[in-house]
């Protein structure tokens, strides 16, 4: 997807999660579906999008244009298959304007990590508004390209991989 972030029907998603967990054939037997038109389109980003996650009804995406955004989508009756969209909150990521840059969430979508291209990390806080930035970390030895990140179930603890292969831990450390 380069401008188009697409919505299936969660409906028939679901069917087919249900199905398997109980899945008992040949992986190869296991029913498929193809969908010819999705149930929603619309225009976020004006570039590639490499992210995107879901906070409730409303979706996080991140293209290369150096922001997560959250969005909501907004279906027309009238005309299945196209809407709209309401830009929610912009996360801006100085330096993250490469493809190929992922963020991550906590379980309880409280936190959102990401990286830029220059080595330097970013934790925003989801459930504020206006947006507000929890910590800015970086080393002098992380240089290159943070790729991917991952949080802890509680957030606490961050893992960033790098372009250089490395991997970095960061953890939470109290104020008092």
């Amino acid at each position: 997807m380069d401008n188009t972030v697409k919505i299936w029907s969660m409906k028939e998603f679901w069917t087919y999660v249900e199905k398997s967990f109980t899945w008992t054939d040949l992986p190869s037997k296991f029913p498929t579906k193809y969908v010819q038109f999705p149930v929603f389109i619309a225009s976020v980003h004006s570039n590639y999008v490499d992210c995107n996650r879901w906070l409730g009804d409303f979706v996080l995406s991140k293209s290369v244009d150096n922001e997560i955004m959250l969005w909501e989508p907004k279906m027309k009756e009238q005309s299945p298959g196209e809407g709209t969209v309401d830009i929610l909150q912009k996360y801006r990521v100085p330096e993250c304007d490469i493809s190929f840059i992922k963020f991550s969430c906590d379980f309880h979508y409280n936190a959102a990590a990401i990286g830029n291209r220059e080595g330097k990390f970013f934790v925003w806080e989801l459930q504020s508004s206006p947006p507000v930035l929890i910590a800015r970390l970086s080393h002098a030895l992380s240089k290159s390209p943070i790729r991917q990140t991952a949080m802890s179930f509680d957030g606490s603890t961050i893992l960033s991989c790098c372009e250089d292969g490395m991997i970095w831990h960061w953890d939470v450390v109290s104020s008092s």
